[in-house]
C-alpha cells in the first residue's frame, strides 16, 4: 500500500514546476502584458518611481477621505484595490481559464481559480504595506497604534469586497458535474463583453500548460484532475455561464465608477484618490480584456486606430470637449484675432505713456504713505516668489507672514508690486488678503495658524477629477455669466482652493483694481505662459501696457517683434475684468499634465500653461518694471529692495558620478529641461548687473530660501506631508531665516 502510493524524485519535481500558482504567473509574463501594465503602474506610484515629482505616491500611502487620512479612508483604498484584484482574477480566467480545462471540474471554479492567481496580488500588498507603514512613521510621524489602525483599515475593506463577490460568484458559478446531471442542459449562456470559444481548437492550444497541483484552500494542496473525459460542450457551458456572471460585476463596476464621478462635488463622494486611480485602472483592465476577447492579436492595432480617430475628431471634427477655459471670461463674444499685426496693435505709445503716468500717480501716493518722520525717502519694495506646488504656497506665505510681523508690517506697506509663478503667486495673493483683511476697519480679520489653510491638500480632488471624469467621459457643465465650462480638474482645483482659503480669494479680477490704485493693496502682476508661441500673458487687475512695451529706443534700427500681452486690454470685448481670481492663479500654474492647458477664446484658439516656463521667480517682469521707472526710483526712494522667496536653493552644483547608459543617452535632452530654472537664474542674474548700471540708488536682494539641501526638498506636488509642512514652517523660524528679517527690517528703517 505504502509502496504505491511513493512517488519518485521526477514526479516530486513536477509537481513543483507545474504547481498552478507558478504556471499563472509564467502566462502572465508571456501573455498578459497589458494587465502587467496596470500593476507596472501600482508598484510605480507606490514605490514613488513614477510620478515622484507630482507626489501621487501621498495619495496611496496615505489616502485622505474628507479631509482626514484614517481608518475610513484605509478602507475605501482597501475597498477600491479589492476591486482590481477581482478584475485582475476575472481578466485572466476570462482570457485564458481554457488553457487550463480542469479548473472547470473543481466546485466553484472561478474561486478556486483566484485563490490560485495570488502571487501578484501578494507580492503588491508586501510592498504597500512596508512603503506605507514607513511613510506614515517617518513622514507623517503617526504613532505606531495608529499605522496599524490604518493598515487593519485597507484589509478590512479588501476583506468586505472580497467576501461580497466571493459569495456572488460562490453562489452564481456552477462547475462541470452541474451540466453533467443534466442541469440547465440549454444552449450555451453567452456573455456580451466575451466571444464564445470553439473549445475543441482551444484545447489543442492548451497542451503546453500543464498543471499538476493546485491550491485546493490555503492549508491544502491538491493533484489536479484531468477533464478529458468531459464533453466539451459542458466546458464550455461552464467558462460561458462563468463569463455572464463576470459580466455583471463589470458593469456593476462601471456604474459606480459613473455615479462618483457624477456626485464627486459631494464630500461623501469624493473618495481617496488612489482609490478613484485603483478604480479606473479597473475599469480600463475590464474594457481591454472585453476587447482582447474579441479580437486578440489585433489589440493592439486597434487602439492605434482609435487614438488616430480620437486625436482626429479632436483636431477636425471638435466632437470631444477638451477645452479647459478661463472662468469668468464671455467665450460667446467674437474671438480676439490671435496675430502679429493684432498683437502689435494692441499696445501703442499713446497706452504706454497713460498707464506709465497712471502708475506715478500710484507710486506718488506709495510714497507719501511710507515717507520717514523727518521727510526721509522710503526703500521700494518689489516681491518675487518662485513657482513649486504647495511647497512654494506654503513657504511664501510663512516667510512672508513671518517677515512682515518682524519689520512690523513695514514689509507690506513698503511693497508696490508682486510677481511670481505658481505657487508662489498662490501664497503672496494669499498673504495680501490676509493682511488687508486684517488691516481693513470694517472686515476685520485675525492672522491665527492661517499658513495651515493654504497647505491643505489639492492634490486628492484633481487625482479623483482625472480617473472619473477627464479620461472618462466630461458631461458636466456649469455656467459663469454667459459662458457654459466643463466641470474638469481646473474646476475640481479652483473649488478646492477656494475651500481651502476659506473662500478669501474668491473675486473677479477687477476687485482689486480700485485697491491697488488707492494704494490699500500692492499690485500683483502675473505672466503665464502661451504655449503657442512662447509668448507671456501679462495679468494684472491694474493698467501695466509699459511691461508689453516693444516700440524701438530711438538709436536702435531694427524690427521688433511683441513677446507680451496684456491681457486686460487684449480680450477687453471678452469681458477680461470679470475674469475669476483663482482662474487667473490657475493659468499661472498650470503644471503640465496635472492641470488641463487653458484655452482662451482667440482665432486661432491659444492655449496658457505655467508661468514657470518662460519665468519661474517673475523676475524679468520686476526688470521691465524698474527699467521703465527708474528714473522715478532715484528721485523719489533711497533704494530698491528685491524680496525674493525661493523654495529650492539657487546655488547647486551637480555632483552625479559614473552616469547609466541610459541617462547618458537622456543627458543632450534632458539637462536642458531639467536645468530650465537655472539657465533662468544665471540669465537674470546677467540682466540685472547691466540694469543696476542706470541706478543712482541701491538694489538689494533679499532671499529667503526654503532649502540649501536638494535632499530635504518637499516635492513638487500639490499635496504635502506632515513632515514637510513642519520642515517648512520651521524653517521661517530657523537662526539663518531669522538673520535675513532682521537685515529686511534695517533696510526698511535706514535710508540712503
Amino acid at each position: 500500500m505504502s509502496s504505491a502510493l511513493k512517488i519518485s524524485a521526477k514526479q516530486r519535481f513536477e509537481r513543483v514546476l507545474y504547481f498552478f500558482p507558478f504556471r499563472l504567473l509564467i502566462l502572465h509574463f508571456k501573455r498578459n502584458h497589458f494587465l502587467l501594465f496596470f500593476w507596472f503602474l501600482l508598484f510605480g506610484y507606490t514605490t514613488n518611481l513614477l510620478a515622484s515629482r507630482y507626489g501621487v505616491v501621498y495619495q496611496f500611502l496615505y489616502p485622505e477621505y474628507r479631509g482626514q487620512s484614517d481608518f475610513v479612508a484605509f478602507a475605501m483604498f482597501g475597498f477600491a484595490l479589492g476591486g482590481f484584484i477581482l478584475a485582475f482574477n476575472l481578466y485572466t480566467y476570462i482570457l485564458h481559464g481554457f488553457r487550463f480545462p480542469f479548473i472547470a471540474t473543481l466546485n466553484r471554479p472561478f474561486v478556486k481559480f483566484s485563490l490560485n492567481n495570488f502571487l501578484l496580488p501578494t507580492v503588491y500588498l508586501i510592498v504597500y504595506i512596508y512603503c506605507s507603514v514607513s511613510f506614515q512613521l517617518n513622514q507623517e510621524l503617526l504613532p505606531f497604534k495608529y499605522v496599524l489602525f490604518n493598515i487593519a483599515g485597507l484589509f478590512t475593506g479588501m476583506f468586505v469586497f472580497l467576501i461580497i463577490s466571493l459569495l456572488y460568484f460562490n453562489f452564481t458559478n456552477k462547475n462541470a458535474g452541474f451540466f453533467s446531471k443534466g442541469e440547465n442542459d440549454k444552449n450555451p449562456i453567452q456573455s456580451n463583453l466575451t466571444r464564445s470559444k470553439d473549445w475543441l481548437i482551444e484545447d489543442k492550444k492548451s497542451s503546453d500548460w500543464r498543471v499538476e497541483t493546485y491550491m485546493v484552500h490555503w492549508l491544502k494542496i491538491g493533484l489536479a484532475r484531468t477533464s478529458k473525459h468531459y464533453d466539451r460542450t459542458i466546458l464550455e457551458k461552464v467558462f460561458s455561464q462563468n463569463h455572464v456572471n463576470a459580466s455583471f460585476f463589470e458593469l456593476g463596476v462601471l456604474v459606480s465608477f459613473i455615479v462618483i464621478g457624477s456626485f464627486r462635488e459631494n464630500t461623501w463622494f469624493l473618495i481617496p484618490a488612489a482609490a478613484s486611480l485603483t478604480l479606473f485602472f479597473t475599469v480600463a483592465l475590464m474594457l481591454i480584456s472585453a476587447l482582447f476577447s474579441w479580437i486578440k492579436g489585433w489589440t493592439f492595432s486597434v487602439f492605434i486606430l482609435i487614438f488616430v480617430i480620437i486625436n482626429f475628431s479632436i483636431s477636425g471634427l471638435n466632437l470631444f470637449n477638451l477645452h479647459s477655459g478661463a472662468y469668468g471670461l464671455d467665450y460667446n463674444q467674437p474671438k480676439a484675432i490671435y496675430n502679429e499685426k493684432e498683437v502689435l496693435s494692441s499696445v501703442n505709445s499713446k497706452i504706454v505713456k497713460q498707464d506709465i503716468a497712471q502708475t506715478i500717480e500710484r507710486l506718488e501716493n506709495w510714497k507719501s504713505k511710507n515717507m520717514g518722520p523727518n521727510g526721509e525717502l522710503p526703500k521700494l519694495v518689489i516681491i518675487n516668489a518662485s513657482g513649486g506646488g504647495l511647497r512654494s504656497a506654503l513657504w511664501t506665505t510663512s516667510s512672508l507672514l513671518h517677515a512682515d510681523s518682524i519689520t512690523q508690517g513695514d514689509l507690506m506697506n513698503h511693497t508696490f508690486m508682486m510677481t511670481g509663478s505658481s505657487g508662489g503667486m498662490i501664497g503672496t495673493s494669499y498673504v495680501r488678503e490676509l493682511i488687508h483683511h486684517r488691516e481693513s476697519k470694517d472686515q476685520p480679520f485675525i492672522i491665527d495658524d492661517k499658513e495651515r489653510e493654504i497647505s491643505s491638500d489639492l492634490l486628492n480632488p484633481i487625482m479623483l477629477t482625472i480617473s472619473t471624469n477627464d479620461l472618462f467621459i466630461r458631461y458636466q457643465k456649469f455656467y459663469d455669466g454667459n459662458s457654459r465650462f466643463t466641470k474638469d480638474r481646473a474646476y475640481a482645483f479652483e473649488r478646492q482652493l477656494d475651500k481651502n482659503t476659506k473662500g478669501i480669494l474668491n473675486k473677479r479680477l477687477s476687485a482689486y483694481t480700485e485697491l491697488e490704485a488707492t494704494g490699500q493693496i500692492p499690485m500683483i502682476v502675473m505672466a503665464p505662459s502661451i504655449v503657442n508661441d512662447g509668448r507671456r500673458l501679462v495679468i494684472s487687475a491694474s493698467p501695466v501696457s509699459y511691461l508689453c512695451d516693444n516700440t524701438n529706443h530711438s538709436i536702435l534700427n531694427g524690427e521688433s517683434y511683441a513677446e507680451d500681452i496684456e491681457f486686460s486690454r487684449f480680450f477687453k470685448n471678452q469681458m477680461a475684468d470679470s475674469l475669476q481670481y483663482l482662474s487667473a492663479l490657475r493659468m499661472n500654474a498650470t503644471f503640465p499634465y496635472i492641470l488641463p492647458v487653458v484655452s482662451l477664446p482667440t482665432e486661432p484658439e491659444i492655449g496658457i500653461m505655467d508661468a514657470g516656463l518662460r519665468d519661474n521667480f517673475g523676475l524679468k517682469t520686476t526688470y521691465q518694471f524698474l527699467y521703465t521707472f527708474q528714473d522715478w526710483i532715484n528721485e523719489n526712494t533711497s533704494g530698491v529692495v528685491m524680496v525674493q522667496v525661493r523654495d529650492v536653493m539657487k546655488k547647486y552644483v551637480g555632483n552625479e558620478q559614473n552616469p547609466s547608459l541610459v541617462n547618458k543617452f537622456t543627458t543632450p535632452l534632458g539637462s536642458v529641461y531639467g536645468n530650465v530654472t537655472k539657465i533662468q537664474n544665471y540669465n537674470q542674474d546677467q540682466m540685472l548687473k547691466y540694469l543696476a548700471d542706470g541706478f543712482d540708488t541701491p538694489i538689494e536682494v533679499v532671499t529667503f530660501q526654503l532649502q540649501s539641501d536638494p535632499e530635504q526638498i518637499a516635492s513638487l506636488s500639490w499635496h504635502l506631508t506632515e513632515v514637510e509642512k513642519r520642515n517648512i514652517e520651521a524653517r521661517s523660524r530657523d537662526a539663518e531665516l531669522t538673520a535675513q528679517f532682521e537685515h529686511l527690517r534695517n533696510l526698511l528703517h535706514s535710508h540712503y
